[in-house]
């Protein structure tokens, strides 16, 4: 059987101080979806150096896994969409704060149905 290259896609809305937690949890997810390679997408008002000193911990501790990330501002989830759409992957997985909840339901609702289809985890329930 061949190894699964494909990426696994990664939709993040959460709040700063939430990063960190949220990776860890996203890496552990992948692995256990057999997957190798992540691409995520942050969409956030805060600048990317101020994602990156958030997150650099979770990221530096899962060094083995391929990792792509994206940081959108929340009116650009359009060209977000459009970049998702360019991949050939094995599906996506949702990640929000509580008070992110109706914006992520917002993007998922405008979602083509082939990308729904590949849902693999949604955390915005």
């Amino acid at each position: 059987m061949q190894p699964d290259y494909r990426p696994i896609i990664a939709l993040i809305y959460v709040k700063d101080d939430e990063l960190t937690e949220t990776f860890r949890k996203m890496f552990k997810d992948v692995r256990l979806l057999g997957g190798k390679k992540i691409v995520a997408n942050v969409i956030s008002n805060s600048e990317y150096w101020n994602f990156f000193a958030n997150a650099r911990e979770a990221i530096l501790d899962n060094l083995d896994l391929g990792l792509e990330i994206f940081t959108w501002k929340p009116n650009e989830v359009n060209k977000m969409i459009k970049k998702i759409q360019q991949y050939n992957y094995k599906g996506f997985i949702t990640y929000c704060s509580d008070e992110n909840k109706y914006n992520m339901r917002k993007i998922l609702d405008i979602l083509p149905t082939s990308m729904k289809a590949n849902m693999l985890r949604d955390y915005c329930k």
